[in-house]
């Protein structure tokens, strides 16, 4: 790599890149200036320098046109100028590695500590035939052997900055002493960079340069010195001996005396060919060979790297088949120079078919490649501990101890100080982490792109990019599992001439646990992989193990998980955690546990050989039962498993008890068309089963699934018969078939019959005590009876359901009541009392997740706002709403939200947007509820009277006025024969406008009197 360009060069002739300053005393004063960077450098001392005590008269105007041609010439230079420093000084203000002589030093120093020695040493350069005693804190060790290969590409690096002399064309005494002290700064450099060379080995490489630079400082120890060895490790003990004698010779003619002691000491070693100076014996490297197509663990390379500067140990844990053992001996292999003590490995095989390898026998193996004779390790496993221990003290050594089982294994095979240690293991050396401050390296499973990049190097670019879909869909179906994928891959490489694809539709046709698989190779399997981590397992492991494997869905909470083990919450627990532990299972979040897909394949063979049917017949039982008995709670956790345990227990005869926590998502008008087709089968299973409920309760969903599809005919027709078979059963279905068949008449526009229906509904509930069912019921009759103008009665309900007290209400029964008193205020046009309900009911809802009732919260608001006048406020909230719609992917319910949002608009005029809103909430879904309809004709209305197109205008408001007169809907019919009556004005009929506004006046709902009078 060539160093870094720079802008200034000092060492050489004073130059401003390109340009070279000719005039002396002008380079100079860059050179002054140079030298120290972002100081301030007085204007005496800068005359003394360049004018070496013989200043002119006019000094300080001479010195002002210097520094004036410099800035004009360091324009060119990015980021660098000079400015004054007070009244009697300059500074260059400039990135010290733009100047050469810098950029040399920072090189140098980061030389030095990459090589493990102080930047600022000066104690001289260490020979390379010397054994530096290595001193200090343990765990600066490692830091301190370095890195030797770095480090002298730094020094190179620097060596190419430097010419042979520095200030080229500066006189004086002061540039002179400089070039002095620069050229001894210069010569130890070189004299460190050949040290480095001759550290690598490169003796021959520099026997020429060192031989040259000899020559030219001839009174140089340390260049002869280095020039001796280079001629020794070449084979020329002669010429070292000559170069000796030449040296004594110099140093006494021109200085009156003798070589030095260590040159003395180097010429009788020469003599004595004493090995000490040959170069140091390979250190051992025990990794086996890396991987030539490893990939990706970008991240956890990194992670190693950091490690190795900071810590001891490293725990690299993950599944089986991750590629731990993959990522360490890769590691180690592009980290050689970084450990010249050696690289140690050894195999513990402590998930393996053989027997795990014992301390004892781990520590032979370490200590005898550390050239240690077989009979000199001690028996006693403690006493061989010490020994490695010494052996390995401050030598920077790498030791990977692969495949470990536990941390017990492992605690007597950790070196001295100053080693770095890699532990990989499917188990989370959590002692390890705990007692031995093991820093945990996780890996996992390969992302998409470290995928097929994998694929890419094992089967070519070409045949992965014109298979780019199915090689995505083969990641996908190896788990991302680095061992699947290469079993994956081997397989289409021995096989050229299928496709992808067709190796694809193998593993989607057939178990992928016995495709991925290589014949011949009993190791070379997932299911075997898999098998080394079970095998360890105790007895009420593996049975939890089993049993998680028969449960469909993708994960599971810690609840339930307890409810189907058979087993006591403790052991179940304590079972659960080794198999999180082993890597069985994974834990992405508190309470909540997965497994991998290929693992719970082998979970799922692992329950069918060890559990009989009866078992299992019971295991899905209490896991249908453990989601009915949650069907009334927040969904969010569990959706995404009972989607999949429908589909995975189609057949069931009680499937309709695990469709009925589905409502919560029909209720968040989510994957209606998917839930529909849910309920048909449940209905089906339990119209075969003879199962009364099951048949009400899917009839009931069905209703409630056409509601939100805006299909009110068919949600009033289902919701008939709901109430028909409810009959039979308990007050408890009644209850539920009146309430939902009062939401689908109010969805309908039938205000009346709803009211009727609600009142049924809550009655009943009242009656037989029934308060979950009366507190929802009695927040949508509220809506209905004050849209009905029966405001004393709806607050009499409310009241009633407030009476139950507050330990008796959940937070969600809370908002529901809170909302009740908004709406009762709001519409009797008390808007402030109406908002501090409404507020206090939002604060509850934020405080956890409630389904959509944090919608509601914002409706309210939204029309408080728009009814006090503040409309603007009012667009807001209904923004929020449409974009919180739509990243809860509510899809049924966006035309409402859009619908509400352009009422706002065309209170604020913005006729046009409102119009496109109302179309686009059409394209999304064409049919809505009637009610829905009447209430974007009212809209329609205003937007067309807005633009000035009275006839439509009309057409809508009549409609408006039709809808709301028969639901009845009171307020709304007010608006809507206030735009009626707009819509006559503008086509020029004012005595029939007249008419319609004075049938408005007649209603005069307290809710619209604001909003009317502006």
């Amino acid at each position: 790599m060539p160093p870094p360009p720079s802008r200034i060069r000092l060492l050489g002739p004073i130059t401003i890149e390109p340009t070279r300053l000719g005039a002396p005393k002008l380079a100079c004063v860059l050179a002054a200036l140079a030298l120290r960077p972002g100081t301030p450098v007085a204007q005496t001392e800068l005359i003394d320098r360049v004018w070496d005590g013989d200043p002119p008269d006019a000094v300080l105007n001479v010195l002002y046109s210097y520094v004036a041609r410099l800035r004009a010439a360091l324009k060119s230079v990015p980021g660098a100028a000079i400015r004054r420093a007070g009244s009697h000084g300059y500074v260059l203000d400039i990135d010290p590695s733009a100047i050469d002589l810098h950029a040399v030093r920072a090189l140098r120093d980061e030389a030095r500590r990459t090589a493990g020695r102080p930047a600022e040493a000066t104690e001289g350069v260490r020979r390379p035939h010397e054994t530096r005693k290595r001193a200090g804190r343990p765990e600066q060790a490692l830091e301190r052997v370095g890195r030797p290969a770095e480090a002298l590409e730094l020094l190179r690096q620097a060596c190419e900055l430097v010419g042979d002399d520095a200030l080229v064309g500066l006189s004086g005494r002061w540039a002179d002493e400089t070039r002095a002290a620069l050229a001894a700064e210069r010569l130890e450099l070189l004299t460190e960079r050949y040290a480095a060379e001759l550290d690598a080995g490169h003796h021959a490489a520099v026997l020429g340069d060192l031989t040259a630079l000899s020559d030219a400082e001839p009174l140089a120890e340390p260049v002869a010195e280095l020039l001796m060895l280079a001629y020794y490790r070449s084979g020329r003990p002669a010429d070292a001996l000559t170069r000796f004698e030449t040296t004594r010779t110099r140093l006494r003619d021109e200085l009156g005396a003798d070589p030095s002691q260590r040159l003395r000491d180097l010429h009788l070693q020469i003599l004595n060919h004493d090995p000490t100076l040959d170069l140091p014996t390979a250190a051992p490297i025990q990794l086996p060979s890396d991987i030539p197509g490893f990939t990706g663990r970008t991240t956890e390379l990194k992670a190693l790297e950091q490690l190795a500067e900071s810590a001891s140990l490293a725990a690299v844990v993950g599944p089986g088949g991750a590629g731990k053992t993959a990522l360490a001996v890769h590691w180690g292999h592009s980290m050689i120079d970084r450990f010249p003590g050696g690289l140690l490995y050894v195999n513990l095989r402590g998930f393996d078919e053989g027997d795990m390898v014992s301390p004892r026998e781990a520590l032979g193996r370490l200590l005898v490649a550390m050239n240690l004779p077989g009979d000199a390790v001690p028996d006693d496993v403690d006493a061989a501990a010490e020994l490695f221990r010494a052996t390995t003290a401050d030598r920077g050594v790498l030791v990977i101890l692969d495949n470990a089982r536990s941390a017990e294994q492992v605690r007597p095979l950790l070196p001295g100080a100053g080693a770095f240690t890699i532990v990989t293991s499917r188990d989370r050396l959590t002692g390890l982490i705990a007692l031995n401050d093991a820093r945990p390296v996780p890996v996992g499973m390969l992302d998409q792109a470290e995928a097929m990049e994998l694929l890419t190097r094992i089967l070519g670019a070409d045949r992965v990019q014109s298979e780019s879909e199915a090689a995505a869909r083969l990641a996908e179906l190896c788990g991302h599992l680095a061992l699947a994928l290469r079993i994956a891959a081997a397989h289409l490489a021995g096989e050229p001439i299928i496709r992808i694809a067709d190796y694809v539709d193998e593993l989607e046709r057939r178990d992928r646990l016995d495709v991925l698989a290589v014949d011949g190779d009993p190791s070379a399997t997932v299911t075997a992989n898999l098998e080394l981590s079970y095998r360890v397992l105790d007895q009420d492991t593996r049975d939890l193990f089993a049993r998680l494997g028969m449960l469909p869905g993708e994960d599971f909470a810690e609840e339930l998980i307890t409810s189907a083990s058979g087993s006591a919450e403790t052991a179940t627990l304590r079972a659960l955690r080794r198999l999180v532990t082993a890597h069985l299972v994974e834990q992405p979040r508190v309470r909540r546990y997965r497994m991998h897909d290929l693992v719970r394949l082998y979970a799922a063979r692992t329950g069918e050989r060890e559990l009989g049917e009866q078992d299992r017949s019971t295991l899905i039982d209490s896991f249908i039962e453990w989601h009915h008995d949650r069907a009334y709670q927040p969904i969010n956790d569990e959706e995404t498993n009972i989607f999949l345990a429908c589909e995975t227990l189609a057949d069931h005869p009680k499937l309709w008890r695990l469709v009925l926590p589905l409502r919560n998502t029909i209720n968040e008008w989510r994957f209606i068309s998917r839930v529909q087709r849910l309920i048909e089968v449940g209905t089906r299973r339990a119209e075969e089963a003879a199962d009364g409920l099951g048949l009400f309760r899917m009839t009931s969903m069905a209703a409630t699934a056409r509601r939100a599809t805006g299909d009110s005919d068919a949600a009033i027709e289902l919701g008939t018969r709901a109430l028909t078979l409810a009959e039979p059963l308990t007050a408890r279905e009644q209850t539920v078939a009146s309430g939902n068949l009062g939401i689908y008449l109010f969805d309908y526009g039938d205000l009346a019959g709803s009211a009727a229906a609600f009142i049924r509904g809550v009655d009943l509930a009242i009656a037989s005590g029934n308060t979950r069912s009366q507190l929802i019921f009695t927040s949508s009759m509220a809506q209905v009876l004050v849209r009905l103008g029966r405001f004393d009665e709806a607050e009499a309900y409310v009241r009633s359901a407030e009476a139950l007290g507050e330990d008796a209400l959940s937070p969600e029964q809370r908002i529901r009541l809170e909302l009740s008193n908004a709406e009762i205020h709001f519409n009797r046009g008390d808007f402030e009392r109406a908002m501090v309900a409404a507020d206090r009911a939002i604060a509850i809802a934020r405080q956890g997740s409630y389904g959509h009732l944090d919608m509601w919260c914002m409706q309210v608001q939204a029309q408080i706002l728009l009814h006090s006048g503040r409309a603007e406020e009012a667009r807001a909230l209904y923004d929020e709403e449409v974009r919180q719609v739509r990243s809860r992917k509510m899809v049924s319910y966006e035309p409402e939200a859009l619908s509400y949002l352009a009422s706002v608009l065309v209170e604020l005029r913005e006729y046009a947007g409102a119009g496109e809103l109302i179309a686009e909430a059409r394209r999304k879904q064409p049919q809505v509820g009637r009610g829905l309809q009447v209430f974007v004709n009212l809209v329609l209305a205003g937007v067309h009277n807005g633009l000035g197109e009275f006839e439509t205008a009309l057409a809508h408001a009549t409609e408006a006025v039709t809808g709301y007169a028969a639901m009845p809907w009171p307020a709304r019919h007010e608006l809507a024969l206030v735009a009626l009556a707009d819509a006559y004005a503008g086509l020029g009929d004012p005595g029939t406008a007249r008419e319609h506004r004075a049938s408005a006046d007649r209603i005069a709902c307290p809710v619209n009197q604001l909003r009317r009078h502006r």
